[in-house]
Parts: C-alpha cells; structure tokens; sequence
C-alpha cells in the first residue's frame, strides 16, 4: 500500500485553518498490478492546495503509465499562467489528456491507454473547485450527510440517471466498468468542472471506482464521519472495500476542514447568580421599589450610618 499523510506535508499553505489531508492507494485483493495514483501539489503564493486521483486503464502496463502521467502533468500545470482557478484546471486536464494520447501513439505497447481523473483544488480566498473526467468521484460529508459532487462519466450512471436503471440494479449490472470519458483515449475530451464552496468541517473525499464500487455511500459516510486522523480513516476505507471483494485497485484521498473553535459556556454557579440578579432587578423595578442592594455595593459610610441609627 501507498500512503501519504498530513505529516509528510510540513509547510503550510494557507495562513490559518489548513485542512488536515491524507492518501492511499492499494492493489486491492484480485489485481496485481496497482494502476491507480494519486497526489497532492501545492502553491504558497495563490495559497492552493490540489488534490488528484487517477484509475488507469489499457493493458497490463498502460493504466499505469496513464495514471502517473495525469497526477504528475496536472501537478505542474494547474499552477501555470494567471488565469482564474477553474479555467487553469480545465486547461491542465486538457494538456494531460493530449500527451498521453500523444504517449500512446509513440509506444505501440501503451495502445489504448487511458485513464479517469477527479481534482480538487482547495483555495483559502474564494471558492474552490472540482474537475473530473470519468467515474472517478469527489463526496463531500456535512453535518452528517454524504453527496457526491461528481457524475459518472459511465454507461450505467447515465443510465440510471435518464430512469432506465434504478440504483439497486446499477450497482450489480455487468455494463457497470464501461466509461464514457477518459483522458488520453481520444485527441480531446469532455471535461466537468464547477465550484465548490468549503465550510468548517466539511470532509472532502476523492477516490477511485474501487471504492464506490465497493462500499455504498451509507457505509463510506459511517467510516468516514468523524475522522480523529485523516490517514487512520484513509486506511479503514481501503480495508473495508477489500474485505468486501478488493476486485479493483483502490485509492483514497481525504481532507478535513477544521472545526469552528467552539466558545467556553459560563460555569452553571455563574449562570445562576446572573439569572437571580436579573429576576432580582426586574421585580424590583416592576413593584417601584429599588434595586436590592448588595452587600459588595455598600461603603463604609453606610456601614457608620446603620451603626448610629441602632
């Protein structure tokens, strides 16, 4: 198993409030080549982060190569040139996706290789954003609930999204693994991209097909719920999807937002002398007479003047 963890990324990035961000991949139980990748790239200056998975596809060697080469191309090239975030995103998958298709025709052995991707490309000014191109999936967890930000790019998504399948039967039809997108198998390609607005806690978590192709989103949001540490979460959906078959290579990549810091409730003792006071102060103003007065309010000339009048 491949792992990255948020202490293998010292330096910060943004200037308070950094996600806390691990990753893993594993070959899974019945391949025996990973050809899955995954990487995480960032930019002090623009104070970016950019998150990537790749599933590879094409032959016992071609997946691989496909894989590396989008994590690594996009590595570079999303930081490239002044434009705003998302145009810069859309064109770095394009640049990828025209060199491995490029790659592929020079290296008759990497014939018809492929691969998915989804990015996110987490900013600490402005919205962020998510790119993607194939069933590779980016889930966000808020307040206790999981959605996916991304569509398949899949026979069988498309298929259950137009109402020719339901939910239940997608996830055991055979057509399941077909995909209609993939960067490098053509000399272009579709490409989705779209914003996304972060808030404190939120739980961003990319990952290839052999994990939503294994675990359902019930499964993945009770895993991943309340990470204490990113990378322990990481490995627990990892072994999960492999205890239920491993039939894919799977990769995980998870970032945490922190939490608001929550602000320190009164001690009960104090809530209880402010709440008499007030009750004290509201009859007192209600039946016309003073307010009571405390003994912390009198002087000592008062003191004298009650010792005479006895």
């Amino acid at each position: 198993m491949s792992t990255v963890d948020e202490s293998e990324f010292p330096a910060p990035v943004w200037s308070h409030d950094e996600p806390r961000i691990a990753g893993a991949t594993d070959v899974g139980v019945v391949r025996t080549v990973n050809q899955d990748a995954f990487g995480r790239f960032d930019d002090a200056e623009r104070s970016e982060i950019l998150l990537v998975v790749a599933d590879g596809l094409g032959g016992h060697r071609g997946g691989e190569v496909a894989s590396q080469m989008a994590v690594e191309l996009l590595g570079r090239g999303v930081f490239e040139g002044q434009a705003d975030p998302a145009s810069r995103l859309r064109a770095a998958i394009q640049h990828a996706n025209e060199e491995i298709y490029r790659a592929s025709l020079d290296d008759t052995s990497l014939d018809g290789m492929g691969t998915t991707v989804v990015c996110l490309l987490l900013a600490e000014e402005g919205p962020s954003h998510v790119a993607h191109v194939g069933d590779s999936r980016l889930y966000r967890l808020r307040a206790g609930r999981i959605g996916s930000l991304t569509e398949d790019h899949s026979l069988v998504a498309t298929l259950v999204r137009e109402g020719v399948l339901s939910e239940e039967a997608a996830r055991d039809d055979p057509r399941r693994n077909q995909i209609l997108l993939a960067l490098g198998v053509r000399p272009d390609t579709e490409i989705d991209v779209a914003p996304v607005e972060l808030a404190p806690g939120d739980i961003y978590l990319l990952c290839s097909d052999g994990l939503h192709g294994m675990l359902d989103d019930a499964t993945i949001l009770t895993l991943a719920r309340r990470p204490t540490r990113p990378d322990d979460v990481v490995q627990k959906l990892i072994a999960a999807a492999n205890d239920a078959g491993g039939t894919d290579n799977v990769t995980v990549v998870l970032a945490q937002l922190p939490d608001p810091m929550p602000v320190d409730p009164l001690p009960v003792d104090k809530l209880r002398a402010l709440a008499t006071r007030w009750l004290d102060s509201t009859r007192a103003l209600l039946s016309g007479a003073k307010e009571p007065e405390r003994d912390s309010d009198r002087t000592d000339a008062d003191a004298q003047r009650d010792d005479s009048e006895r």
